[in-house]
């Protein structure tokens, strides 16, 4: 029987890359399904990158360096470690990120492919990482999924990118949409909204446009302000309530965040763009709950969960129709071109004005995030551990 060793790093509350996003819940919802099954069709064991960095001469010596720590660990010590110990009872170890495999090994590995901005988006993210750094990491990131013994794509869009970019042959990648948490089903306003608008710093009459992530190039910030700024427009000019847009996330210090503060001011809007800041899980449902639209202009994402989850809340999402969005939302949500800020503006203006268009996306939504859940997420990753014990 195959024996796997998976890489449970992302539980690690010190593991702050992972553990706080997306691919903390991907590690935490496998490994829960994993643990519920009596019976495995593999033998299935875990580990911590902590073991593959633990101290030796090496590894003191790294840490003595000034700079590129972590990429030296990983392509130097990581190879070495796979190789030895408690990794030898592993026949393949899977990595459910694929920016922490090293691009050898001598240890066979899955490795789950999330997306392939760096590359798909290559002059966007060059523009402001010129250099031989962004050339070199580029470089680690394909020979780390070439190399790999089977990829696992969260997506078919991913797939389709990881087959055209990187030239890996279809049959050496397998498909395995996430899934939605429950929790966004259930998603109600609990005490005053008065009381919850107060505590984040929303004004308390205006319609809420709700955005939830980060704020780097792909996220398309001059469009999200742009198009906001359109349907604001529109409000004023009919004399209708004024949307305030909601930034939900801790983007205050991300090194995009003066652009978006000058954006934000060329179009006079500082008064109606509330950034409170890291949200909490509980504060998070209840803006949902209040939500008159979802706002997300995304030009690339290996999957994009905020769309999903606030379908599943039931908010009128209104999303870019690039890379894996369509698949994702199916005709559950209005969709735009995300270069076109005054087309994405003129649709969220006719979803927040117009009740019975929202009304139509408020009853999709939750139906079409149905279709995603960990559950086939994780009967889906055992299957392509069969299928790669069957590889041999």
């Amino acid at each position: 029987m195959l024996s796997v060793g998976f890489d449970t790093s992302a539980l690690d509350p010190s593991f702050k890359n992972h553990a706080q996003r997306g691919i903390g819940r991907y590690v935490a919802e496998l490994y829960n399904y994993f643990n519920r099954q009596q019976v495995l069709p593999v033998r299935l064991g875990s580990f911590n990158q902590a073991t593959l960095r633990e101290a030796s001469l090496v590894t003191r010596f790294i840490d003595c360096l000034p700079a590129f720590r972590r990429t030296l660990s990983q392509q130097l010590v990581y190879p070495l470690r796979l190789g030895r110990g408690k990794f030898r009872e592993f026949d393949v170890v899977h990595f459910p990120a694929h920016m922490d495999a090293p691009a050898w090994s001598p240890k066979r590995y899955i490795l789950t492919v999330l997306d392939l901005i760096p590359l798909v988006l290559e002059d966007l993210y060059r523009a402001d990482r010129p250099g031989w750094r962004f050339t070199f990491a580029r470089f680690l990131e394909r020979r780390a999924i070439q190399n790999a013994a089977l990829i696992l794509a969260i997506s078919e869009n991913t797939a389709r990118d990881v087959e055209r970019i990187l030239n890996i042959p279809a049959d050496r990648i397998v498909v395995t949409p996430l899934g939605v948490d429950q929790r966004f089903f259930n998603a109600r306003l609990v005490g005053s909204q008065a009381q919850l608008r107060a505590r984040l710093g929303i004004p308390s009459d205006n319609p809420l446009v709700l955005y939830v992530g980060g704020i780097d190039q792909r996220k398309n910030m001059p469009t999200l302000i742009g198009g906001f700024a359109e349907a604001w427009g529109r409000a004023r000019e009919a004399g209708l309530a004024l949307p305030v847009l909601v930034m939900a996330g801790n983007i205050q210090k991300d090194r995009e965040y003066p652009k978006l503060t000058s954006l934000i001011e060329k179009h006079a809007l500082s008064d109606f763009v509330v950034r409170p800041g890291f949200v909490s899980d509980e504060d998070l449902l209840q803006l949902y709950a209040i939500s008159s639209v979802f706002f997300f202009p995304s030009l690339y994402e290996g999957f994009g969960f905020p769309p999903l989850e606030a379908m599943a809340a039931g908010v009128p999402v209104l999303s870019s129709n690039t890379s894996s969005m369509p698949e994702v939302i199916g005709e559950a949500a209005v969709m735009f071109d995300p270069t076109d800020a005054a087309s994405a503006g003129r649709e969220l203006f006719a979803l927040l004005h117009n009740p019975d268009r929202a009304a139509v996306f408020r009853a999709r939504g939750p139906e079409r995030a149905r279709e995603f859940t960990w559950e086939k997420t994780g009967r889906r990753t055992l299957d392509a551990y069969e299928r790669f014990a069957a590889l041999g």
